[in-house]
């Protein structure tokens, strides 16, 4: 998985992780109650990086290792096979591997098994995984479960014929149960960034347009700027001719694509740390101003996002990294 629906799930499953176990951990045949702790699998212990792995707690034991696809890849399932047996040298195991196929585009030639044989046909390697089709479940399974899981739902058959439902129910739920304004935000702002690995901007606006609190998140606002100045570039490129006005169609293009990379990245920086500030703060209740103003100076989203991790392990707001 790759780019900006890489990036949002692995929010979700940073900040949300007991939402995300409650409906794994039956899919290989665990309790829905189990306890476990995300795993940080940094290059130099898994490369290349598996997406997620969590540890079991007491009394299970072993590992729970989520790789989410969003597309077809021919070499995903020797790469699960790999992930799996270097889990396990470093972490010990049993390491249940789950594929979770978030589009019907990711789920050609994958049946469950990796096999090894030998010339003469003998098997001396046989791997499984499950695999979780998301178009397959329901959709109010994710609406009625954990918060942090529930955007799952958009991504259904099942939510197809009823969407603005469902989003106006997860949009409700986000509205009652969220403590914050920052974690409101960050729910809605993953959900609207999810549909768009099933439906087009056009869609995923006017399902969100009625929902107040997305007018007020940062993160929101960024994309729809982004989403607007890239439809401005599209169609000044499409009504310009060919020939002695080439030169001018790139040179305006160009300009209007370096402008729209440093709008991009601004907003997204800011979003970052409006997250980071408001997560810190629905944790610790208040944010010092020193941590604050260190947090407004940074100016590297990877190490926001890195950050905004930190916000469940460390026990003060003054541990936190930028």
């Amino acid at each position: 998985m790759a780019g900006v629906y890489d990036a949002t799930l692995k929010q979700l499953l940073d900040l949300c992780a007991p939402d995300w176990l409650g409906w794994l951990a039956p899919c290989v045949g665990l309790p829905a109650t189990v306890q476990a702790d995300p795993i940080d699998t940094e290059p130099a212990t898994v490369q290349p990086v598996a997406d997620k792995v969590f540890r079991l707690r007491s009394p299970h034991r072993g590992l729970i290792h989520l790789e989410p696809q969003s597309r077809w890849d021919g070499d995903f399932a020797n790469r699960l096979l790999m992930y799996n047996v270097l889990l396990e040298n470093r972490y010990g195991g049993p390491v249940h591997t789950i594929a979770l196929l978030l589009r019907r585009e990711a789920t050609s030639g994958l049946t469950g098994t990796v096999v090894r044989q030998f010339a003469d046909g003998t098997e001396y390697l046989h791997f499984c995984y499950t695999i979780i089709r998301l178009w397959d479940l329901h959709a109010d399974d994710f609406l009625n479960g954990g918060l942090g899981a529930a955007p799952l739902a958009l991504l259904t058959d099942d939510a197809a014929p009823r969407l603005q439902a469902v989003v106006n129910r997860f949009a409700e739920r986000v509205n009652l149960e969220t403590q914050t304004t920052a974690a409101a935000n960050m729910l809605l702002s993953c959900a609207y960034l999810l549909a768009g690995l099933r439906y087009d901007d056009a869609v995923a606006r006017s399902l969100f347009a009625g929902v107040q609190q997305m007018e007020e998140s940062a993160t929101y606002q960024a994309i729809i700027q982004r989403g607007v100045a890239q439809g401005v570039i599209q169609g000044a490129a499409q009504g310009l001719t060919q020939g002695l006005i080439q030169g001018a169609a790139q040179g305006l293009t160009q300009g209007l694509t370096q402008g729209l990379t440093q709008g991009r990245d601004e907003g997204r920086l800011e979003a970052r740390r409006e997250d980071l500030l408001g997560m810190l703060q629905e944790r610790f209740g208040t944010v010092p101003p020193a941590v604050e103003a260190r947090i407004r100076a940074a100016t590297d989203a990877n190490r926001l996002a890195a950050a905004l991790r930190q916000v469940l392990r460390i026990a003060t707001p003054d541990e936190i990294v930028v």
